[in-house]
């Protein structure tokens, strides 16, 4: 019996030993793992390639993110940004997707919009969203339908009853056809509104000048863009396609919604939640791609690259992780055709 129990604390130790040494190996393979990153990175510079030119949304964020992803990247590379504005981001992206080293040195900020854009096609389309190697997004987005200051509608109820109580359709100040808020208040037409859609204002300062003159009683935008419209002119958010806690209490415009122009919100929400993506290149070695996704998730944690953002009045920390992303991209290449054709960009 005693030999017996010997045996099995031997054995109990000879499996322990294994484990120990197992777990030793994994560790030892994963300090070998970083190791050959930081040596690939160290004296290198890795670019952040900048889908449009210098100022504006995507150049803030791009700018920002250089600034600060090197000292989280193994091996401290230097980093620099390039703007490759061109074609609505086109250019950028089809560099990173065809002509850029797959080695990891290169990161890119396209169009928010390149996942839509490939699956509506056309011969300047030369890339594959889902092939990039993706890193996250520093920010999602929100869209919100605004009411003037002195207009008394302050919510989908409110729209709903417009033209009975006051005798006219309630008008939307947007830029053009092509652009996605008049796909915006086209869904809410279609869907049985009382809207009308006023084309030919180009700017955001141009529609809420229309709404203040009485041109129009109404503009779209995202909730960043339009945070002046709110506070320093009073514009009312009175409805909202995705999320920010400032808007809580605001209804939805999907509970408006029906039949296609509600898959078009679903979709659309999906593609809002990476707002400003980044990836690298495709075919980016494993290891030098989860070193890229973990820098990039610290740098959306970096207090400083935070306060920039503040300062500057720009969201930031709302993060979408690479999973995210990849699942919000699939479920638009999934949907019905008429869909997407619906979604439009801009």
């Amino acid at each position: 019996m005693v030999k017996t129990t010997k045996k099995c604390i031997g054995f109990l130790f000879t499996v322990m030993a294994l484990v120990a040494a197992g777990g030793a190996f994994s560790s030892s393979a994963l300090a070998q793992d970083d190791s050959a990153v930081a040596d690939f990175y160290k004296g290198k510079t890795v670019s952040v390639v900048i889908r449009s030119t210098p100022g504006g949304g995507y150049d803030f964020y791009g700018r920002l993110v250089a600034r600060h992803i090197g000292k989280y990247i193994p091996g401290n590379p230097d980093v620099i940004a390039v703007n490759r504005p061109g074609a609505g981001g086109l250019v950028a992206t089809n560099y990173m997707f065809n002509r850029a080293p797959k080695d990891g040195t290169e990161i890119l900020i396209p169009a928010r919009e390149l996942a839509v854009s490939e699956r509506l096609g056309g011969s300047e389309i030369r890339y594959k969203t889902l092939e990039f190697g993706p890193l996250g997004s520093v920010s999602k987005s929100t869209r919100v339908w605004l009411a003037g200051p002195d207009v008394p509608v302050n919510n989908l109820e409110d729209l709903k009853n417009y033209r009975e109580n006051h005798g006219r359709d309630f008008s939307f100040a947007v830029s053009g056809r092509s652009a996605g808020s008049y796909q915006l208040a086209l869904m809410l037409e279609e869907s049985g509104y009382p809207v009308k859609i006023i084309t030919g204002y180009e700017g955001t300062s141009d529609q809420t000048l229309a709404v203040l003159r009485d041109e129009a009683q109404g503009t779209i935008n995202t909730y960043g863009s339009a945070l002046d419209q709110i506070n320093d002119e009073g514009f009312k958010v009175i409805s909202k396609l995705g999320s920010h806690p400032d808007i809580d209490n605001v209804e939805n415009v999907k509970t408006a919604l029906t039949g296609k122009w509600l898959q078009v919100a679903e979709v659309l929400e999906g593609q809002m939640l990476v707002g400003r993506p980044f990836f690298t290149a495709p075919g980016v070695p494993e290891d030098r791609l989860k070193a890229l996704q973990d820098a990039f998730y610290k740098v959306v944690q970096d207090p400083e690259a935070a306060e920039e953002a503040k300062r500057a009045g720009r969201p930031w920390g709302d993060y979408a992780s690479p999973a995210e992303m990849t699942d919000a991209y699939e479920k638009l290449f999934a949907a019905p055709d008429e869909v997407v054709e619906l979604l439009g960009t801009e």
